[in-house]
């Protein structure tokens, strides 16, 4: 699912993220900040990026892709749809700061920057070769689901990557809320959200 990096390209989007994670600002982040916490010299950096605008967005990406692998391992080990998006939703409580970054990614693509230019470029190249792994994912667990049952038809299949990717979204944004930060109220928010797309799925795949 993810490609190989070299070590040094790693350790500047692994320092990007820290740096993000302790609540840096894209604007305000410099090249040797983050050269400084990926212990590299700032001429070896420029050997991989043009700057830091591509050193961010490439960061955030790298981030999403390490999280998708991270949730791919673990809902293999699930036997049924619930306890697979259970994994899903507990891992993004359990990982918060990392949840944010993703959202964070989302929030630059709404200015006119030069970051949030480099993001819609990697997003349109993604989108060419096929790469889009929230999307990618998503269908992952489809296809567990549709062992032994009729195919539905890609509208649907679309659909319902569609619907679930929005339900996870706005179960990241409800974890901002301070009324979610109690265990008791993520649990009742969680198995709601659970229960509702398992529906969804079901309803979809009893279709004729």
């Amino acid at each position: 699912m993810n490609r190989d990096y070299l070590p040094k390209e790693k350790a500047i989007y692994q320092a990007v993220i820290e740096l993000f994670e302790e609540g840096a600002d894209a604007g305000n982040l410099t090249v040797s900040e983050i050269t400084a916490r990926a212990g590299i010299g700032k001429g070896t950096a420029y050997e991989y990026f043009t700057g830091k605008e591509e050193m961010i967005a490439k960061a955030f990406f790298y981030n999403g892709e390490m999280f998708c692998c991270q949730l791919y391992e673990g809902i293999r080990k699930e036997k049924n749809l619930y306890d697979k998006i259970e994994f899903v939703l507990l891992t993004m409580e359990q990982q918060v700061s990392r949840t944010n970054c993703i959202f964070r990614l989302i929030h630059m693509l709404s200015d006119n920057s030069s970051l949030s230019g480099w993001i819609r470029e990697l997003l349109q190249q993604k989108k060419m070769f096929g790469e889009m792994l929230a999307e990618e994912f998503i269908r992952k667990i489809l296809n567990d689901e549709l062992k032994g049952r009729s195919m539905p038809s890609e509208d649907q299949m679309a659909y319902l990557v569609f619907n679930i990717y929005s339900k996870i979204f706005c179960y990241g944004m409800f974890l901002k809320d301070e009324r979610y930060i109690k265990a008791d109220n993520r649990e009742t928010m969680r198995r709601l959200v659970n229960l509702g797309i398992c529906r969804e799925i079901e309803e979809i795949f009893s279709l004729k």
